[in-house]
């Protein structure tokens, strides 16, 4: 761990990736649990994917008004508000199982990967900020190690799926009561999470060109135009093939969380290899090129889960696309900051966001449509049709951008 800090972490970026892992850890957990939890307490399919369309309706609502107010008025108190919400969906989940209050804990954040308005604030600050603690050289690395920090965060997480399995057995409580214990202690991480972000200072000077700039971003056009078609066919993607797995897993192959823990966690914990395979598919291929080729590699390993005829090779099968997934992330953050203007990043990030909340707000509830119908290859299907599209109009478009970046206003350097 020591080498990797040095090595791809510079110091200025290390509370950053400190609270990312612990704001993450309960995501890892959601991913698997929150799902098959729903379905447990009596909730119809259909109601669990409109649930996580809500989450990714307001995200897509409110990130590119966020990203636009971050870069003027300060990106690390975004980051901070949005560090801290997701504990009162938390909260919710730990008290009641009404309907009208789940869906409220889904406007705040804690349902689905978009994380309703906890993850319109941080989306677009995050990447924001890290990318003001680089430089070129060095951007990508630090997205590396950023993206193995979450991949950690998600796998501690997902081994911690089994929990409320072992504390029923255990204590002999109610399986209910057993699923709303783990909530509390998500609170508690998402507290020590905003405590890691209150050392951080955001550029004066970025901010000030941003103001000067007007509201508008005006040299970064093109590259949000790239990133957003690119995130929002991604976006579709993942709502409508990978949100709802682990109800997919359940309906076909009959597993419960504990059995789908240990695959969650496989699969992020293999981005540990990203930090030798990212500079190499780097040199070898550049960065749109490598876009374009893990997104097709993921297309292909979420299809051929709908041939899958038992469990472990389904399994399998989402560790690879997973893996693929997540080496891909490091790839398309570092090259849109690097595209756009340093005052626009966060205005950058936002706007592509926004489309991807939207695109990805639609497909678990189509996905929890055709599930309720009995319908199981068609959510995947889609979902590796849009994976390729997206990487399609990341590794072209990006092509093109990468020789005109504009010229940076201020100072590209780490602090």
């Amino acid at each position: 761990m020591r080498s990797l800090l040095s090595g791809y972490v510079p110091p200025g970026t290390r509370l950053l990736l400190l609270s990312s892992f612990l704001a993450t850890v309960p995501l890892g957990y959601l991913t698997v649990v929150l799902p098959l939890y729903l379905a447990r307490v009596g909730i119809e399919p259909a109601v669990i994917g409109a649930m996580y369309t809500v989450s990714g309706a307001v995200s897509a609502v409110l990130v590119a008004v966020s990203g636009l107010f971050a870069d003027r008025w300060g990106r690390r108190r975004f980051l901070l508000a949005g560090t801290l919400v997701p504990a009162l969906s938390y909260l919710v989940f730990a008290t009641t199982a009404d309907v009208p209050w789940l869906f409220a804990a889904s406007l705040f954040g804690g349902v689905g990967i978009a994380n309703g308005a906890a993850g319109a604030l941080t989306i677009a600050t995050f990447d924001a900020l890290l990318a003001d603690r680089t430089t070129e050289r060095t951007r990508t690395r630090v997205f590396a190690a950023g993206g193995v920090v979450w991949g950690l965060a998600v796998a501690a997480g997902s081994l911690a799926a089994g929990v409320p399995d072992l504390l029923g057995r255990a204590s002999g409580m109610p399986m209910i009561d057993a699923y709303r214990l783990p909530y509390l202690a998500m609170i508690v991480l998402a507290l020590a999470a905003s405590a890691a972000l209150v050392p951080i200072q955001d550029d004066p000077e970025l901010h000030a060109a941003r103001v000067a700039s007007g509201w508008w971003p005006r040299r970064s056009r093109r590259p949000i135009a790239v990133y957003s078609l690119g995130i929002g066919l991604v976006g579709f993607g993942l709502g409508i093939g990978v949100q709802l797995l682990p109800l997919w897993y359940r309906l076909r192959f009959g597993v419960g969380e504990a059995d789908l823990g240990p695959w969650y966690a496989g699969g992020q914990l293999a981005s540990f290899a990203a930090v030798a395979l990212i500079p190499y598919l780097e040199r070898r291929l550049g960065a749109a090129n490598a876009i374009l080729a893990l997104f097709g590699g993921a297309s292909v390993s979420l299809a051929l889960i709908v041939l899958a005829p038992v469990f472990w090779v389904a399994g399998v099968l989402h560790v690879v696309r997973s893996f693929l997934t997540n080496l891909a992330w490091p790839f398309h953050q570092s090259v849109l900051m690097t595209a756009t203007a340093p005052e626009e990043r966060a205005t950058a990030v936002g706007a592509g966001f926004s489309v991807w909340g939207a695109t990805n707000a639609l497909g678990p509830l189509a996905a929890g449509a055709f599930l309720g119908a009995g319908v199981f290859a068609l959510p995947l299907l889609v979902g590796s049709v849009m994976y390729l599209a997206g990487g399609l109009a990341f590794g072209i478009g990006f092509r093109r951008l990468l020789g005109t970046r504009p010229a940076t206003a201020t100072s590209d350097a780490a602090p």
